[in-house]
This record gives C-alpha cells, structure tokens and sequence, in this order.
C-alpha cells in the first residue's frame, strides 16, 4: 500500500506541473511509422519492403496507459498473445500464424535475446517494462535467413529507448491503476560532444488477483502478486568520423506469486533475474558499414512450491556484419553469427553452439521491381547442418501522383534449434534431436492512398516438418506415467488470410480495422489457438493534442488440452472493449492518459482453469524535463 500511495504522490506532482505547463501547449506531432527495418535489416520505406510489417510506436506506447508489452502486441491484426489477460506474472505465449513461442524470435535492439533457462530458449516478454521501449515491430512469415533459429513464424523486434537528445533530458512516468498496479520508469539521456547516453530504471508492482480461478464457494482463492525491478545503460562514443562504439547493459528481476494450476489455489512464489550486456563498434567507409554486436545474457529462474526448483541459463553471441551500399538501388548484408547456450540444472552444465554464415541481397531491379533474398547454412553442434533460403519479389504499381499499389509473395524455408532443455533434461531430454523445419509460401497486396489509406490482403501456408514435441505415456487408467521429446514425423500444415485497413477518413478521425482467419491441418497440434481474430480501432483527436482511442477485439474459439488427463475442453470465443484519452501539454512534453479495459466487464477465458481481468481502469503521466 506504501508504494501505491508513494506513486499517488508522484502522479499528484506530475499533474500539477501538466496544469503549470497548459499555458504552452503545442501541436504534437505523430510518427507515421513510414519506414521499417526488420524485414532486410535495412532502413526502407514501407512501399518497398516486400512483407507486411506492423509497427508499433513510441507515440502509440505513450497513449496506451499502464499497457505491457503483451497488451501493446495483442492490438496487432493476427497476433495472439495468451496469458497477457491474467495476472501480470501469468506465463505468455506468442502466437503468430499459428506457431509456439520457439516459432516467433524476439529481438531486442536487433539481437535475438535467448534464454536457455526455459524450455523453448525463448525470450521472457514479462522482464520488458513497457516504458523503456521506443518501438516495437513485427514481421510475419519466416525469417530464418536473416535472423537464425526460432524465426520460423515471425520476428518480434523491439527497439529501446537511447540517447537522442541534443542536451540532457528527463524523462518520467508514472501510472496508478486497478488492483493496486503501478509503474514508474524514469530515464535520462542526451549527448554531450561526441558522447551519446542513456540510463534508466523502471519499478512496477501489483497486488493482482487470484490466478487460478475460484470455484470454490467455500474458500477464496488468494491474490497473486506481481514486481518487477529494471535498470539499463547505453553508451555510444564517436571516436572518429566514420568509428564509433557502443555498449549496453541491464538488469531486470521479475518476482512474482502463481498458483498450483487450473482452479488451485496455492502459496508459490518464482523469481526471474537476467543480466545482459554488449559492446558494439561500427565503421562505416564509403560504400559499406561493418559493425560487430556483441552479447552476454544471464537468466536464473527460481521456484519455491512444494516443488522448488532453480534454473540457470548462459548466453554468448557475436554477429559480425559487412553492409555493402552498391549504389542507391542494390544493397547487401553478410554476416557470421555466433551463439553460444550454455544451461545449468543442479550438477549438470550442458552447452550447445550455433555457427551461421549468411548472406542477404535487397535490390530494386527497376524503379517498381524489388528482389530480397538470402540463404543461410546453420552449424549446430549437436545435430550438424541446416541449410535456409528465402525469395521475396514485390511489383509496385503507381496509380496516380500519391497512389500505389504493392503486389508481393515470397518463398522462404527456416528452422528451430531444440533447446538445452529439450536436448539434456534428465529424464526428458533427447540428444539426438534434429532442428524443426518449416517451409512458407505467402502472397498479397497492399495498397497505399496517399498517406491516408493503407490496405493490406495476404494469404500464408505454412508447413513444419520434425516438429519437437513432450509425448507422454498413460497407463490403462489415464494417468501419466512418463514421456520424452521427440521429433513428431509428418507436417503440421497452417493456412491462414490477414487483412488490415488503417484509414484517415478526416484529419481528426482514424479507423482501423483487421481480420485474420486460421485453418488448422490437424486442431490437435494447435492448441490454445484462436481460429478467428478481428477487430476495430478509432482514433478521434478532439483537439489537435487530445486524442481518444476506442478498440474492440473479438479473439475465436480455440481447443485446450490438460495435462492432468487426455481430454479436450472447447474454448468460447470472446469480446473486449477498452478505451482510451490522452492529452498533449507544452509541445507534447507532458502527456496525461486514462484507460479503462475491458469496458464492459466481460466475463471470459483465456487460459483453462485460470481467471482473467474484470473491467479495470489506469491513469498515467508522461513528463519530458
């Protein structure tokens, strides 16, 4: 209660200095989000990129209050991210196209921030406090020829905060809301001669709710609370011209209460804490720029149940790129990437190593013909080789002076390393697994209004073949007694078609619109899945610095398994309403934000046995000093 009415205070403070700055307000100013990287790994205007790729950013971040990095993505047309409506330590799992947290890669700054503490050595979105993020995007489709293991569904990008401003800045937020939550995240940077800056620390905290859901008339379930801990420094020193070298380090610690499973009350507690930090200079000479980005991560995770456990995982990576500017119309990146996974469970220290060259072309074959592609050869050292490739044409159409329309398609082959884990576990592992491999093929159109329209159709099948897979063993009477992970033969086939609208119909009213429908080869292989996900978006700006966002999702009917037994429990779809106001003080320097979500207090499952979010409200501050 302390640190809520600390945070009370804060936000008292802030609002007064927003009312104090009210004289001075200005017209703010949006970032239309005109170009994306993540698709070549080059800075390329969005007409030209031969994907669909959705772009969060850091104006959208700041008008979406008390929002984490699951809810921010779980805007997005045909993204899932399941867990993200229970208590803030509820474990997330990403869905793109229909693939498992091992099928999505996240990057944060551009590098693949692995954890070989968990299962799937897959990146924990619960560690990222919302704030401290300058933009996220998201690439669908394989993209394991520019990135390496886990891009076989999609490529979550997730840019942070640094060092901007030409003289030091503050900046402070803070939210209050339902359930006891806040966040407070402060930073300063800025660039003093040749040095650019940036240190941050962020607190979040909660009381939360029961996360298993109560059934039981006759006890009530107790609240599961959630904090979290960050801290972050990133240095740049320009030591030349054309030589400059960066660093970045971090700290973050999850501590979080959880139950004993579906509808189980239960007295747990885990903890998640990570270290990282890197060095990485760049040359740029005429026609090219090296660069070496250089990575350590460290993750413990430890459990205290009637179970405990603790578990400790290493990652080392080196990726060296040469970026050749041929002209302004061919463009080329080839790079070695190096990785290095080490894990720790009581006496045994497995390790594992990844050793990809790879080589990536981007070329504008005329002024409306674009050709990407690239191949990769992964050295894994356990299972050997796994070669990739991929071919992404696009045809760009003018229809008037501002009007264009992009057709595109793309074939593209990926893969998936197994993890440490799912290699070394005692009693579980399997040392003679081989990568999962998946094949894509996807083909659409987008047209482009002016800056006031934007339509996206696209269609995908994706097949994954050696699919890793925990086969369990029952006995006569359903019970488990055993299993292993295996490579599953035959293919798991996805289908799907996306589409979104992004329209300014006035200047002051913005509609979105998406809609994504799934075909599964076999329902079995995708649990937890929906098969249907639409929604609306409207943005109405009031004032030229007072915005109001209305969002309506509606999330289809999916299939659980539970463990416990084998059987199948059928998901109903459901609804979610939230809304959103904001308002824009001196310059956009101040910002004061409220929200309520899910407005009308719908009464739904996210995941079998757990509860979810009532209708809840959150008010925040955004301070530039």
């Amino acid at each position: 209660m302390t640190n809520i009415r600390m945070r009370g205070t804060i936000l008292a403070v802030l609002l007064g200095t927003s009312l104090f700055s009210y004289a001075q307000e200005k017209q703010d100013t949006t970032d239309l989000g005109a170009v994306v990287v993540t698709g070549t790994r080059f800075v390329t205007p969005i007409e030209k990129s031969g994907k669909v790729i959705y772009k969060l950013t850091a104006d959208d971040i700041r008008k979406t209050p008390g929002a984490t990095v699951a809810d921010l993505l779980n805007q997005l047309p045909g993204i899932n991210i399941d867990g993200a409506f229970g208590t803030p330590g509820t474990n997330l799992d990403y869905n793109l196209r229909g693939g498992r947290n091992r099928h999505t890669l996240i990057l944060v700054d551009g590098l693949p921030i692995n954890d070989p503490s968990s299962i799937a050595n897959d990146y924990d979105l619960r560690l990222l406090n919302s704030a401290s993020v300058e933009y996220i995007e998201v690439l669908k489709g394989g993209a394991s020829t520019l990135y390496g293991t886990g891009a076989a569904a999609g490529v979550i990008n997730i840019k942070l905060k640094e060092g901007t401003s030409s003289k030091p800045e503050v900046t402070l937020t803070q939210t209050i809301g339902s359930f006891e939550t806040g966040n407070t995240n402060l930073d300063l940077n800025g660039r003093s001669d040749k040095l650019s800056y940036l240190a941050g620390a962020a607190f979040s905290t909660s009381e939360g709710f029961s996360a298993a859901e109560d059934t039981d008339p006759t006890q009530t379930f107790g609240d599961d609370g959630f904090e979290r801990y960050s801290g972050r420094t990133k240095l740049t020193y320009d030591l030349s011209e054309n030589f400059k070298l960066g660093t970045n380090l971090s700290y973050d610690r999850v501590r979080s209460d959880y139950d004993g499973g579906a509808f189980f009350d239960a007295d747990n507690r885990f903890s998640i804490t990570q270290v990282s930090y890197g060095l990485h200079p760049q040359y740029n000479y005429e026609g090219g720029r090296a660069q070496l980005k250089l990575n350590f991560n460290r993750v413990k995770r430890e459990f205290i149940s009637a179970f405990p456990s603790s578990a400790l995982g290493k990652n080392f990576q080196a990726d060296l790129t040469n970026e050749f500017f041929f002209n302004d119309k061919v463009k080329a990146i080839a790079g070695i990437q190096y990785q290095q996974f080490q894990f720790q469970n009581g006496a045994e220290e497995p390790d594992a190593t990844n050793f990809d060259p790879y080589v990536n072309l981007s070329a504008d074959l005329t002024e409306a013909f674009t050709l990407n592609a690239g191949v990769r050869l992964n050295n894994h050292s356990e299972y050997g080789n796994n070669f990739v490739y991929s071919l992404n044409p696009s045809y760009l159409f003018e229809l008037g002076q501002n009007d264009k329309l992009k057709l595109f398609g793309s074939y593209s082959t990926a893969f998936v390393a197994p993890s440490l884990f799912q290699l070394f576990a005692s009693g579980f592992g399997n040392a003679n697994l081989e990568a999962e491999e998946t094949q894509s093929i996807e083909f659409g159109a987008s047209l482009y209004l002016g800056e006031d329209l934007t339509l996206n159709v696209e269609y995908f099948d994706r097949t994954e073949e050696n699919a890793i897979d925990f086969v369990s063993v029952f006995d006569n009477m359903g019970n488990f007694i055993g299993g292993g992970y295996q490579n599953i033969t035959g293919e798991r086939e996805i289908n799907g078609i996306e589409t979104d609208l992004d329209w300014n119909v006035t200047e002051a009213l913005n509609l979105q619109v998406h809609y994504a429908s799934y075909q599964f080869g076999d329902e079995t292989q995708f649990y937890r899945i929906p098969d249907l996900k639409y929604g609306l978006n409207v943005g109405y700006s009031f004032t030229q610095n007072t915005n109001l966002r209305l969002k309506y999702t509606h999330f289809g009917e999916r299939n659980a398994a539970i463990f416990s037994a084998p059987f199948i429990v059928a998901l109903d779809s459901y609804n979610l309403v939230d809304i959103s106001l904001s308002h824009a003080l001196n310059d956009g320097r101040v910002v004061l934000s409220g929200a309520v979500n899910n407005l009308f207090d719908e009464d739904f499952v996210g995941v079998y046995g757990f509860a979810t979010r009532p209708a809840n409200v959150t008010f925040g501050v955004s301070l530039k000093l």
